[in-house]
């Protein structure tokens, strides 16, 4: 997924970004959405010349967008079916109420989960640019 955003600030080797709403033209959320303008943090390569004001495209492998949607969304879904499940098989004469407890124990740990892994590979995770197209107004 590439996207055209403006360079707000740059801190390292890490860019903040903005894009407006019109960027966002093949989100089928766009509709709906409220954001008008959005940041987003970048990584900028050490080669690439890069200064406030830019305009660049930076890019996110769609590997990497349909895992993090794993990650938040089906994981904590998983295990809250897998808590619930084992609940039942070890105390077989509670209740549902018991299971369903169980069930969000387990849909918080997914987003526990979800969670340390993204703090643990952020720098990994986030989209790098690919090129500058120049400066804006």
């Amino acid at each position: 997924m590439n996207e055209r955003v403006k360079v707000k600030s740059i801190a390292g080797d890490r860019l903040i970004c903005s894009c407006t709403t019109s960027a966002c033209k093949s989100c089928s959320g766009n509709s709906f959405c409220n954001i008008k303008i959005r940041e987003i943090e970048a990584l900028k390569p050490g080669n690439v010349p890069v200064e406030v004001g830019d305009t660049v495209e930076i890019h996110l492998p769609p590997g990497k967008t349909i895992f993090a949607g794993f990650m938040v969304m089906i994981l904590p879904l998983i295990l809250f079916g897998v808590f619930f499940f084992l609940a039942g098989l070890a105390l077989p004469e509670s209740g549902e109420g018991l299971r369903v407890l169980a069930g969000v124990l387990g849909l918080v740990s997914g987003f526990g989960a979800s969670w340390l892994y993204s703090k643990a590979t952020n720098s990994r995770n986030l989209p790098e640019v690919v090129r500058v197209l120049g400066k804006t107004d």
